[in-house]
């Protein structure tokens, strides 16, 4: 007998059909079906999970030798996929079915946790833009004058700036000399924008690094 065979008659002998054996050892229904057919073989490890699913040792799987319930040249009759017998085979198969698919698509986790570090991101920016042009005061008059309406020192106090000081601090504008500077309360809120859109990046990044771990051991767990 082939190691295809045998697998196939042990398997028929447990009364297990090729999705059941597939859920114990930790493969694809399509995998035990290319054992089975001697198209792959089963790595050492799986070989052993094999003969534990089957109550029998590795070197009796690997014997090649019929055994001696074939003798009759009948196998016990196949159970029909996706049972074990009663409503336990029919619920483990349904759990089975669930589990399987869980896994091949758990990847998808990482793609969501992704797309909403990009959305916490996108928010942050708009705030942040949102936040710089609604928290300006402006510094001087329309055409150069009354500089101290808005200008305090770190006490509340008005500074009286003139003209020239002013734009030597902040640059001129096209509108006589006045320049519009973040209060403090925006740099505040500012900050925090920010902070929210080093976060979503950082999400972002870590969720595209699970998609592809996850991906990966999902088709680990496949072949």
């Amino acid at each position: 007998m082939t190691l295809g065979e045998t697998i196939q008659y042990y398997r028929r002998r447990a009364g297990l059909s090729q999705e059941a054996l597939a859920e114990q050892v930790g493969v694809s229904r399509q995998a035990v079906s290319k054992w089975e057919l001697d198209e792959a073989t089963p790595e050492v490890g799986k070989l052993k999970a094999l003969a534990g699913a089957f109550g029998i040792t590795t070197d009796q799987l690997l014997s090649g030798e019929k055994p001696p319930e074939q003798s009759s040249g009948e196998l016990p009759p196949q159970a029909p996929p996706g049972k074990k017998g009663g409503s336990d085979g029919e619920a483990s198969g349904l759990w089975g079915h669930v589990g399987r698919a869980v896994k091949r698509n758990s990847w998808l986790f990482g793609v969501y946790v992704t797309l909403g570090g990009l959305g916490t991101a996108l928010v942050g920016g708009i705030a942040r833009f949102a936040f710089s042009r609604m928290f300006r005061v402006a510094i001087g008059g329309m055409y150069g004058y009354d500089w101290a309406t808005s200008a305090v020192d770190g006490a509340g106090n008005p500074i009286d700036l003139p003209p020239e000081a002013v734009t030597e601090l902040f640059g001129s504008s096209p509108f006589g000399g006045q320049v519009t500077v973040l209060s403090d309360m925006g740099q505040v809120f500012v900050t925090i924008a920010t902070i929210i859109i080093v976060i979503g990046i950082l999400t972002a990044i870590v969720g595209g690094v699970l998609a592809f771990w996850l991906y990966k051991k999902g088709r680990e767990g496949t072949d």
